[in-house]
């Protein structure tokens, strides 16, 4: 097996983040745990599993909720660089897994992630916050 180097970048401008996608094979997404990271689902990996890169994110709420451990992408201990370098070791030594990882990463960002799948989702939240307002203004209006 060739060895292939790894580079730690940080932050990427915007404009360049499609030249690096390109570039990579796995992306890796430390997180702190935190009230934030427990809350917030990630854009990030959701991009990245949709492009075909194999994902390996902290376990945190946010990631927990977009990958299945092992089968759509990896986790490792929030906190814990360490636990970082020890997946991202072990998912180096699975390359034979990658591509049903990366099937899997795609199909579930295709089933539960595409735009017309959460306005469809978010269209019944919506209508329904518009009937409440609608029966608090008529209810304002009613003659006393």
């Amino acid at each position: 097996m060739q060895s292939r180097p790894v580079r730690v970048v940080g932050r990427v401008p915007h404009h360049e983040v499609e030249r690096y996608y390109a570039l990579a094979e796995v992306m890796a997404y430390p997180r702190k745990q935190s009230r934030l990271t427990d809350l917030v689902t990630p854009l990030k990996p959701l991009e990245a599993m949709a492009q075909g890169k194999i994902v390996a994110a902290s376990s945190v709420g946010g990631q927990r909720e977009l990958i299945r451990d092992g089968e759509t992408g990896v986790l490792f201990a929030p906190d814990d660089p360490q636990a970082c370098a020890r997946s991202l070791a072990e998912l180096i030594g699975r390359r034979r897994d990658w591509p049903a990882m990366i099937e899997a990463g795609r199909k579930h960002v295709e089933k539960h992630h595409d735009w017309a799948t959460n306005v469809q989702r978010y269209q019944v939240v919506y209508q329904n916050l518009l009937a409440q307002q609608a029966r608090k203004v008529r209810g304002s209006l009613a003659p006393a």
